[in-house]
């Protein structure tokens, strides 16, 4: 194995870590604004839902709470793994592909009464964002290539419609966990028993 490749699963590692030990997500984050042709959209507020917890709610907040642990606590036992082969010069390039995919959502998520996000919801929104930032490129470099006002407006037309849709199903997610938020719990606990199970595996793999 290479220097280059020891010292990028090195880097994927030291970063994903990194950015567990720090990254909380309590809510939804719900953009209101309209943007305006060439502004970035990144105007967010909070938006929090509040009920009143069962006794089963309280229970399964705590099991996910320790399935968050458990999973931050795998990521790092990989880490210092990786650390250690590395030092004794085994070759992991094999992994390279697994231990980008399986560390990357490996984050810590703080556990919360506000709207947590299901990774379906994730991914959703993720995707929406994507579409979101690629349509206002296409402006900003139309724009640089003084293209006709139609096709900036045309593409202004794209963004407006990503961004409505992305704020309706910002809405539908804020609406679905208000009205059934046990569900919601049993769905992000069985999201964490599949990246725990993801992560043990890969570490037992590990030479």
């Amino acid at each position: 194995m290479t220097r280059r490749t020891i010292g990028l699963i090195s880097i994927i590692l030291a970063v994903v870590i990194g950015m567990g030990a720090l990254m909380t997500v309590p809510a939804v984050y719900a953009e209101t604004k309209t943007v305006a042709p060439g502004q970035s959209v990144t105007a967010k507020r909070p938006v929090i839902a509040k009920r009143t917890l069962t006794p089963a709610d309280k229970a399964n907040l705590l099991t996910l709470k320790a399935l968050y642990k458990q999973i931050g606590d795998t990521a790092k036992l990989i880490r210092d793994k990786v650390k250690a082969d590395k030092a004794a010069g085994k070759d992991l390039t094999t992994f390279t592909t697994d231990l980008k995919t399986a560390l990357k959502d490996a984050t810590h998520r703080a556990v919360s009464r506000g709207i947590m996000l299901t990774e379906a919801e994730r991914t959703a929104l993720a995707a929406m964002q994507t579409s979101i930032r690629t349509f206002e490129q296409q402006l900003k470099t139309q724009r640089k290539a003084k293209a006709p006002q139609a096709t900036l407006d045309a593409i202004k037309v794209q963004i407006k419609a990503a961004v409505t849709a992305r704020t309706a199903y910002l809405k539908s997610i804020r609406t679905a966990a208000l009205t059934d938020y046990s569900s919601r719990l049993v769905t992000l606990i069985a999201n964490a028993n599949v990246k725990l199970t993801l992560l043990q595996g890969l570490l037992a793999r590990l030479p």
